[in-house]
């Protein structure tokens, strides 16, 4: 943990992270939850990021996951990441999570 309120950088870490390695497959990168908002700091704070990739790629997919992981670890944060291809956005767009997401998340991408 770093800085004094490490889940204030949670979500840029992740975002920084998966564009770094995965750049050129993300169509969107929104990072929302707790970890996001003015009040970043508590035993339950949760970062959620919502991943679009151009196409399904499940290696990427499971990367993002790691990254994920090592993110609310190194933060000290629960995360927890939703990878979605470009393709099946269309027929998302009404769920709930993708919803909140895209409503109230932070865009990366």
């Amino acid at each position: 943990m770093s800085d004094g309120s490490p889940q204030g950088t949670a979500a840029d870490a992740f975002a920084t992270g998966a564009q770094a390695e995965h750049g050129d497959a993300i169509r969107d990168l929104i990072v929302f939850g707790d970890a996001v908002g003015p009040e970043t700091h508590g035993v339950h704070t949760e970062l959620e990021a919502l991943v679009v990739l151009e196409d399904h790629d499940e290696a990427t997919e499971r990367a993002l996951e790691a990254l994920a992981e090592t993110v609310g670890l190194e933060h000290g944060v629960v995360t927890s990441v939703y990878v979605l291809p470009a393709q099946r956005l269309a027929e998302q767009e009404d769920h709930p999570l993708v919803r909140t997401a895209f409503e109230e998340g932070r865009s990366y991408v």
